[in-house]
């Protein structure tokens, strides 16, 4: 089996991924494509996946929102069953809005795809190493385990559930994150090396959908 097309958006607005994350889902099969939301109209041609990853789409939420062609197009594909993985500023993206206040408050809207919106609040919020557990089954076992880490001043009204989160620093325990048979969504930043398969699930629901759409 050859490689499969994974599409990876990457420019001003999302920056934040770990190389190691890339290189493993490499290694599970899933070739990078890069594409920029604030300027591409569509997401890449023949991928099989899609990748949006942390950044600062507070920064750039007009730009975002102005390019609404990408939006739909992510929106559709999402929806016939394209697999999604998204990542704090990823997740972010995927709602309906993010609400900036920088001299007054301006809603951006987004995708729309995860019905919340994002505000900014006063101090970080949930900071620190987690490990993840999915309660769904759809992506992982529910005693795998998945590393990860929460570094955002953003907030959603709305943050899922489909995930148990237990703070590495005090033990602390918190249900998050928007999972689907093909969408994985939400703050914590994934580190994929060592985090119980979750490249090769990924895969997998991507060569599903490459083979079946």
């Amino acid at each position: 089996m050859g490689s499969l097309r994974l599409a990876v958006a990457r420019d001003a607005a999302f920056c934040f991924y770990y190389n190691e994350n890339l290189r493993e889902l490499a290694r599970a099969g899933l070739e990078p494509v890069f594409f920029s939301p604030l300027s591409d109209r569509a997401l890449p041609e023949d991928v099989s996946g899609l990748y949006i990853g942390g950044g600062y789409p507070e920064l750039h939420a007009e730009g975002l929102s102005a390019n609404s062609s990408l939006m739909v197009d992510i929106r559709q594909k999402a929806a016939a069953g394209l697999p999604v993985l998204a990542e704090c500023g990823g997740f972010m993206y995927l709602t309906e809005r993010i609400i900036t206040e920088e001299v007054d408050i301006k809603q951006h809207e987004m995708c729309g795809i995860i019905n919340a919106e994002c505000k900014k609040k006063e101090r970080l919020v949930r900071f620190g190493y987690v490990n993840i557990r999915d309660k769904t089954g759809l992506w992982l076992d529910k005693d795998a385990v998945i590393r990860g880490h929460e570094f955002h001043y953003y907030d959603a009204d709305d943050n899922g559930d489909g995930a148990e989160v237990v703070k590495a620093s005090d033990g602390s325990c918190y249900d998050e994150i928007y999972i689907t048979a093909n969408m994985w969504a939400g703050w914590p930043h994934l580190y994929l090396p060592g985090s119980s398969g979750f490249a090769e699930s990924f895969e997998k629901k991507c060569r599903a959908y490459h083979t079946y759409r």
